[in-house]
């Protein structure tokens, strides 16, 4: 008999653990109580409600941001190196600010210069091609990449 009671209490106890109480009802419907109804123009018809969307602030378009100062320094040195004539410093300076920061068009710019300095006209013509392809709608720097292009091949 205890036997029994014993089995059938193991039994019970197993079976109330594998119970679980009923979620709640999590379906996609609102309370009628919630729900925000658009209002209905004085014409009677549904008109769908205003959306606004974020739009970003609308900057000139030769506007980029400044270089970091690792870059300043290293555009620092390099002007300083090309004023001293140490002219293969100065592009090494200036390519090691370029693997900081590829995208900037006064980088290319500068080595583009450099390059031409150094009698590499074909190279200059190239990277002042590359300073354009970046320099947006700069007109200063485009205007002295296409003067440098133009003293570089002819």
């Amino acid at each position: 008999m205890l036997k029994k009671l014993f089995v059938f209490a193991v039994v019970s106890l197993f079976l109330a653990g594998c119970a679980t109480a009923p979620l709640p009802d999590r379906g996609s419907r609102v309370p009628p109580q919630s729900r925000v109804e658009p209002p209905m123009p004085s014409s009677g018809r549904y008109q769908p409600p205003e959306i606004i969307a974020y739009r970003e602030p609308v900057t000139p378009s030769h506007a980029r941001p400044a270089p970091g100062r690792a870059v300043r320094a290293l555009m620092a040195r390099a002007a300083q190196q090309e004023q001293a004539g140490e002219l293969v410093a100065a592009a090494g300076s200036l390519e090691r600010a370029l693997r900081i920061e590829p995208k900037n068009p006064e980088l290319w710019n500068r080595l583009a210069h450099v390059r031409y300095k150094q009698k590499r006209y074909s190279l200059a013509a190239s990277l002042a091609a590359k300073s354009n392809s970046f320099a947006g709608q700069d007109p200063a720097l485009r205007a002295d990449n296409d003067a440098l292009i133009g003293r570089a091949r002819y």
